[in-house]
């Protein structure tokens, strides 16, 4: 007659169970995110694994399982977690795949209801919701959607344009952006980074520039850059000029801060760009009374200067204008201001600065543009090559550089 169990070896059994039960489980959530197919096998309660392998195989171009096989494996997973919104949007996304649209709907504002910030439930929401022509809606599920998610945006930007093109969208966005929403800057850069979208982060930021909440310098450099790269640079000129902030706008002109006010707006290209180098230091001044661009030399050949903006002068005759003080300057290779052609490289002027010790000093040429839509500003040298017998030395002081017509009673110095 066989033995029963005693009630130690039951306690050992259960006991070995329960641990091979944790290990499992553990094992299968260890792996979830690289291999969630391989953890759902390990443990099919595995809601986490189930989800990243559904989603997986929706974003696959070649999935390995069929439509019908994800549907199934999407029902057995609302068996086992019927409270999981997740589940109830790639439920409805399968059903949707599937062309059964009112089932899909159905699924969608249940995953909605579950959890307002399911991510796949807003997205088509608001898609939904634009679609019908029900604009506070999709304002509403967008604000919410990119509160919780910042870092989605890119999966709405799709849909943004067609929201931003109607009125009351837009200004029910731009009233968000205006009371500071954290998803603003987010928005602006995303518009940039389409060309349909370009003309709204163009009127949103100049919208912006109007309120107490004004566009960032971020924000304005990111669509500048936009522009430029787009070769509309009329466009991104005047969002750089209209944008200016208010205690700014007498630095405004054809030279943006001609006088080098050390903490104007720095908004690339469009402002002056400058940066030390081995063979010179440059230095603008923070003292109101005294603006000005320092340059000192450091006895070393001048190829490489880098002080610089960018100008969009219309088609026309304009007269180049520099103050400049000097002590001890020595500039084997002359040293001079260039005005030239930004999409072609042709030298449209060139202004010399003189050698030796003076104040005061004052410069002028005139100078044709041509049919050139964007041009350069730069202190520049005509250094070739770095040969030690070109060494530039001794110390320059501009007081302003600026352009002027050259038609009287027209200045936009």
């Amino acid at each position: 007659m066989s033995k029963r169990p005693g009630p130690s070896w039951i306690v050992w059994l259960a006991a070995s169970a329960t641990l091979l039960l944790v290990s499992v489980t553990g094992l299968s959530r260890s792996i979830e995110a690289e291999a969630p197919e391989a953890a759902l096998r390990l443990n099919p309660l595995n809601t986490d694994a189930r989800v990243a392998w559904l989603v997986a195989e929706l974003n696959a171009s070649q999935p390995s399982s069929s439509l019908e096989q994800q549907r199934e494996l999407t029902r057995t997973g609302l068996a086992f977690s019927p409270a999981d919104a997740r589940l109830h949007s790639l439920a409805a996304e399968l059903e949707r795949r599937a062309g059964n649209g009112d089932e899909a709907e159905r699924l969608f504002l249940q995953a909605n209801r579950i959890s307002h910030t399911e991510i796949l439930a807003l997205q088509h929401l608001i898609a939904a919701a634009i679609e019908r022509g029900d604009y506070a809606s999709a304002v509403e599920r967008l604000d919410l959607l990119l509160r919780r998610w910042p870092d989605r945006l890119n999966v709405v930007m799709p849909v943004l344009p067609a929201l931003l093109s109607q009125e009351d969208a837009y200004q029910t966005i731009l009233a968000a952006m205006k009371a500071g929403a954290p998803w603003r800057w987010g928005l602006v850069s995303g518009l940039t980074r389409q060309p349909e979208g370009l003309d709204f982060a163009y009127r949103v930021l100049m919208d912006l520039a109007a309120t107490p909440e004004p566009p960032t310098r971020n924000e304005i450099s990111a669509a500048v850059r936009a522009f430029m790269s787009a070769k509309r640079y009329d466009e991104g000129y005047r969002l750089f000029r209209f944008t200016v902030p208010e205690e700014e706008r007498h630095l405004s002109g054809f030279v943006h801060n001609s006088v080098f006010q050390a903490d104007a707006l720095d908004a690339p290209p469009f402002s002056w760009q400058r940066r030390n180098t081995r063979a010179a230091e440059i230095r603008f001044s923070a003292d109101p009374s005294s603006h000005g661009a320092a340059v000192r030399f450091l006895d070393a050949p001048a190829k490489d200067l880098v002080l610089n903006q960018s100008l969009v002068l219309p088609q026309g005759k304009y007269r180049l204008f520099a103050e400049a003080d000097a002590s001890g300057l020595r500039a084997p290779r002359t040293l001079f201001w260039r005005v030239r052609c930004a999409e072609n490289g042709k030298e449209l002027a060139r202004l010399r600065i003189p050698e030796g010790s003076y104040k005061e000093r004052e410069l002028e040429l005139t100078f044709d543009t041509g049919p050139c839509a964007l041009q350069r500003i730069e202190l520049a040298t005509d250094v070739i090559a770095e040969s030690w017998q070109n060494r530039y030395s001794g110390n320059v002081r501009f007081h302003f550089v600026r352009i002027e017509r050259a038609e009287p009673h027209a200045t936009d110095g």
